[in-house]
């Protein structure tokens, strides 16, 4: 009896752990792609700034996040947009 209460908890322990990270994985995507974690801050920075040039951007739509990435898998930030920022989840600053 101890071996199944055992396995139980096992599974069970597997099935909280591996949601939650895959969720901290899938955290900033855009277009289907995770934005590398060397990136992320320097992202959140321009969204940070798109949003205070463009106060009315959020209501921009979604352009083609395909033409968002370069050959070497990062976010060309020159072509990042509001929509592409609510998309990858990178909030707003608090006000």
């Amino acid at each position: 009896m101890n071996i199944k209460v055992l396995a139980t908890t096992v599974a069970f322990a597997s099935t909280l752990l591996v949601p939650g990270f895959a969720l901290a994985q899938e955290e900033h995507m855009i277009g289907g792609k995770a934005v590398a974690a060397d990136q992320v801050a320097e992202v959140q920075a321009k969204c940070d700034e798109l949003r205070k040039a463009t106060p009315m951007a959020n209501a921009a739509p979604a352009a083609d996040a395909s033409t968002l990435w370069t050959a070497d898998g990062k976010v060309d930030l020159t072509k990042l947009t509001v929509a592409f920022c609510d998309e990858g989840k990178f909030a707003a600053p608090a006000q």
